[in-house]
């Protein structure tokens, strides 16, 4: 994991879940720090512009959407995403959160050098994880709404999830939360911010790797 551009906490996991609710499944707890390019060295951060990081079920993508070219906002080049590419094939079998500074309303740097190719901006990045069903979220420091975005519906895609720059409020200021939880005819996964709880806003989506949770379902491993 490259700290300068995210830094993941894993958190214990809770108690088995009560009687009540025996269809509910951890599958991950973390908190995360995105870290921006004014908090880094010279503005950019120290090794690799991409890294990934395990905590239970789930893989969390961290990539740097600062542009060395300059310009408005942010944006990926074509060697991150070909990483990203080969990570998320490496993947399937785990449910994947991505993590930047910028979300997808703020990549919009095509700054770049002579004959260089066009930088990787927020449609095309969104194309690119609407395509991959085990991405369950991105989370960004640029998204300020609390109630997320949904790329996608909720049978086919993932949340664009504010980060925690909004303070000790922000939702997902105490670390977030990753369930699978049997409802009805399907399973669903469910991103809730830890200290929000039940009072706070609840982000859920058809489980893509229904067969990945029910395996945690049947020996839980720690998150």
């Amino acid at each position: 994991m490259n700290e300068w551009i995210m830094r993941v906490m894993p958190l214990p996991a809770r108690d088995r879940a009560p009687a009540a609710t025996p269809s509910r499944v951890d599958l991950a707890r973390f908190r995360i720090r995105i870290l921006g390019p004014h908090e880094r060295p010279g503005g950019r951060p120290v090794g690799p512009r991409q890294c990934s990081y395990d905590v239970g079920a789930v893989r969390i993508i961290g990539l740097d959407s600062a542009n060395p070219h300059g310009g408005v906002g942010g944006s990926f080049d074509t060697e991150q995403c070909a990483w990203l590419v080969r990570e998320l094939e490496r993947a399937r079998d785990r449910y994947v959160v991505v993590a930047s500074h910028d979300g997808s309303r703020t990549l919009i740097s095509d700054t770049r050098a002579p004959d260089a190719p066009p930088r990787v901006r927020g449609e095309e990045m969104s194309s690119l994880l609407l395509a991959r069903p085990q991405v369950i979220g991105w989370i960004s420091n640029t998204v300020h709404e609390r109630a997320g975005r949904r790329h996608g519906d909720v049978a086919h895609g993932f949340w664009e999830l504010p980060g925690a720059t909004l303070g000790y409020g922000a939702p997902l200021a105490g670390g977030i939360s990753v369930t699978a939880e049997q409802r009805h005819l399907h399973t669903v996964i469910s991103l809730r911010g830890v200290l929000s709880g039940d009072t706070g806003p609840v982000w859920d989506l058809r489980d893509p790797l229904p067969e990945v949770s029910e395996r945690r379902r049947v020996a839980p491993a720690q998150a």
